[in-house]
């Protein structure tokens, strides 16, 4: 008797092309710890008849409920991969991965001068978004990229323009690269800048970092309102280099506002004090940008898109020894998402899905999930090592913040549509989009209290990094429920709070994503 051990499972996905149809490439491996469901949940009714026979009669199927949900390690590459489907929104900034399906879709080679696209940037998808944006000059900003997933040390890590990025590029150029077949997952991205001419003016807990020329246009890179920055890049070894003031005066800041050469700048990290500063030559750091978006399009909400998924579980052995068997679940619509931050632990995420059908299990396998890619960047977000920032305005003072532990939700309210003849679902419905924050904190302050108390509308950010990269989160507007005390013998008060946020009036979205390629690992 063969059997299919829990261990050997493994689990697949990629975006579908249309509901319940899956392109045969873009395959992508998930590295799940748990998988909390898959497939169809199948409900039958049996045949209760008034009988002397006194027994239940064969009953018939009357629903089936399709789904995928599971949990595991949250990695730069598993939560940059779903959280589009999250939040219902494409990137604001996609094309800033070179190795994008929009832009090009493969790895690119390395040559003795670059990271090669095989042909002129414009004869690829929409490979144009990136001309103009991506440039070098000698006395002014030059873009810098950061490569992974390749098997030479030469051609990883943070490297800088040598020339600009246009539509009939065949190449990023940059220097110090070894000739390399790319491994199909590796990948190169728009990792920020570097500038001579910038100065930093911190006023409170507001700043300015004005261009005194090399950049007329922030905006021209990508960069919007609500985005998260890092003043400051990362060494090999994860310290910062360009920063100010021989580099102690480092860290996050969000973007107010944009005004050609300024970014007015709030949310400031606790290194940026003091100054000015500057001119001198900084690496500003900025990667991709999303955050939800309304329904209707317009000149400022242009990306949102209701994306769906398709798994495969592969079982082997299923089928009698070394014979597989695979199940796949279709139509797929993100529905929850929870982040958890444990004390003394590593961050995980529970990925919940609402699906139209499942498949019944085949020994025929789909094409495309046999050399569905391996994530590259899977380090593990540690809960003491790698919160670079936890912030709320809540209690002011930074010294005075202690979380004990913290959950962030996302619920899209998904329902699976039911009609007449179809044992599954439809069409799936989404609901309304909701972000939730529930955590302990040490009782430090009265106005933890307060806040709840007077229903203040209160703002919160967490930013996590790693070697992979980094990913703030921020919450621009919500109110606080609970704030229920406990009182533990030989501990501090401490005191529970739930958090529900709300559509900012001025940023215009409940929840905004910043992804950096790279920022510095040191603690803040």
């Amino acid at each position: 008797m063969s059997r299919v051990s829990t261990n050997n499972v493994s689990l697949r996905y990629v975006i579908e092309t249309s509901l319940e149809v899956a392109p045969t490439t873009g395959w992508r491996l998930t590295e799940p710890n748990a998988i909390n469901a898959y497939g169809e949940a199948i409900s039958t009714v049996a045949r209760r008849p008034i009988s002397n026979v006194r027994g239940r009669r064969k009953g018939t199927v009357t629903d089936a409920v399709s789904g995928v949900e599971f949990e595991g390690d949250l990695t730069m590459s598993s939560f940059e991969d779903f959280i589009e489907g999250f939040v219902f929104s494409e990137y604001a900034n996609v094309e800033f991965d070179f190795t994008h399906p929009k832009v090009k879709g493969s790895a690119l080679n390395a040559t003795a001068t670059g990271y090669a696209f095989g042909a002129a940037l414009s004869t690829f998808t929409n490979g144009t978004l990136l001309a103009g944006k991506m440039v070098f000059a000698a006395s002014g900003a030059i873009t810098l990229v950061y490569a992974r997933g390749y098997l030479l040390a030469a051609n990883n890590g943070l490297k800088a323009l040598n020339a600009d990025v246009t539509g009939a590029s065949t190449e990023v150029t940059v220097s110090g690269l070894s000739v390399e077949t790319a491994p199909a997952n590796a990948r190169v991205e728009v990792a920020g800048l570097r500038t001579d001419d910038l100065t930093l003016t911190i006023t409170g807990s507001t700043a300015t970092l004005v261009s005194a020329g090399d950049i007329t246009d922030w905006s021209t890179y990508g960069l919007r309102a609500g985005q998260y920055i890092h003043i400051g890049s990362s060494t090999t070894l994860g310290a910062v280099q360009n920063a100010y003031s021989s580099n102690t005066v480092y860290g996050y800041a969000r973007i107010s506002s944009i005004a050609g050469g300024t970014l007015n700048l709030n949310k400031l990290d606790s290194h940026l004090v003091g100054g000015p500063f500057g001119p001198a030559t900084i690496d500003v750091m900025f990667g991709r940008f999303v955050r939800n978006v309304s329904v209707d399009a317009d000149s400022n909400d242009t990306r949102y898109l209701e994306r769906t998924y398709q798994f495969e579980a592969a079982y082997p052995d299923l089928g009698g020894v070394g014979v597989d068997e695979y199940e796949y679940a279709k139509g797929n619509f993100a529905n929850s998402f929870a982040l958890s931050l444990p004390l003394a632990d590593k961050s995980t995420a529970t990925w919940g899905f609402v699906g139209t059908a499942t498949d019944d299990i085949t020994a025929s396998r789909k094409t495309g999930p046999s050399t569905a890619l391996t994530p590259v960047r899977t380090a593990a977000f540690g809960t003491s090592t790698d919160i670079a920032s936890i912030t709320t305005d809540v209690v002011s003072a930074v010294s005075d913040i202690c979380f004990k532990d913290m959950t962030l939700t996302i619920l899209n309210n998904e329902t699976p549509e039911k009609c007449l003849g179809v044992r599954a679902a439809s069409f799936v419905n989404s609901g309304a989009f909701e972000v939730s924050f529930e955590g302990q904190m040490l009782f430090t302050n009265k106005a933890i209290v307060n806040a709840v108390k007077n229903n203040t509308t209160v703002t919160a950010a967490v930013i996590l990094k790693n070697q992979d990269g980094g990913i703030a989160i921020d919450l621009p507007s919500m109110t606080l429920g609970g704030g229920d005390r406990e009182f533990p013998v030989d501990a501090s008060v401490l005191v529970n709070l739930t958090g529900e946020t709300f559509t900012d009036p001025t940023l215009g979205y409940d929840i905004g994503i910043s992804t950096f390629a790279n920022v510095p690992t040191i603690r803040s």
